[in-house]
């Protein structure tokens, strides 16, 4: 399985999608290409129904079902990351070419604070070490209140300072 983890254009990213699906003996098909260049299109973090009206802001027609069965093959290419802020909705990001990071989730308003710790990525490497895994991905978020939503919230302890705790 081909993972890209270093700056790529979008052709490398489109050219790897295809040895992915061929591999994979899956189809290549036109739709599954206007899925991928829609994802490439989106920035931020990004749900399936915004890749869905993007393709139909566009004047392309493809099925919901077809996006929601693409989106996870760009997911295990490393195209894509499926992130989960929530329990309802997948999210899905761009994996190539992006700095190793995780997610703060504020639980009363939705903000999302993106933030990379090398700690953090050095103690995966190291438990997966002593288990004999390699680590392709991890996944850490914290979920709590933001600064303004700790301060609003009266049953919060009030918001820790930079430093606290």
């Amino acid at each position: 399985m081909e993972r890209l983890q270093q700056k790529h254009t979008p052709d490398d990213v489109k050219n790897a999608f295809r040895r992915y699906l061929r591999a994979n003996g899956i189809k290549d098909t036109g739709a599954r290409r206007m899925i991928l260049d829609a994802a490439l299109d989106l920035h931020e973090h990004f749900e399936a129904e915004q890749v869905l009206y993007l393709l139909r802001e566009r004047g392309l027609k493809v099925g919901k079902a077809t996006v929601y069965r693409t989106l996870p093959l760009l997911v295990d290419c490393g195209i894509l990351k499926q992130v989960r802020f929530d329990v309802k909705q997948a999210h899905y990001e761009h994996a190539y070419g992006e700095v190793a990071h995780d997610h703060m989730v504020c639980r009363r308003c939705g903000l999302i604070i993106e933030f990379a710790a090398d700690k953090i990525q050095a103690l995966s490497e190291t438990v997966a070490k002593g288990h004999r895994f390699h680590v392709i991905s991890h996944r850490f978020q914290i979920s709590g209140l933001c600064w303004d939503c700790s301060i609003a919230c009266p049953i919060a302890a009030g918001p820790l300072e930079p430093g606290d705790g």
